[in-house]
């Protein structure tokens, strides 16, 4: 998925985004060749991990995350963003269910 689509839940949700830990290998920092996500928004954990800023201890919210819910680098998000399926078997995720009840966002399925 290169673009959230219309209809698409992770268009006004951004639960794992103000929940979840986002660590990730540092040769996804565009400070690194072929890197792609931004450096300013993460910080360095160790020698080869990173961390997008404001995750770093989990339950934070991730500096990427818009007011309004969207990603600001969406189309240069790290991998763990990347992998993580809003949907799965046609129904949202049982983890994005279970988070976005933390957030208190509406539990419905898309269909």
């Amino acid at each position: 998925m290169d673009a959230v689509e219309p209809g698409d839940p992770c268009r006004d949700c951004g639960a794992c985004c103000q929940t979840l830990r986002v660590s990730f290998y540092h040769g996804e920092l565009d400070t690194q060749p072929n890197g792609f996500v931004p450096a300013d928004l993460a910080v360095q954990l160790g020698p080869f991990r990173a961390c997008m800023k404001g995750t770093q201890w989990g339950g934070g919210r991730c500096l990427a995350l818009t007011e309004d819910k969207r990603c600001s680098i969406y189309e240069h998000r790290p991998t763990p963003c990347r992998d993580f399926p809003a949907i799965v078997d046609g129904a949202l995720n049982p983890k994005c269910l279970e988070l976005r009840k933390s957030c208190g966002i509406r539990q419905e399925n898309p269909g």
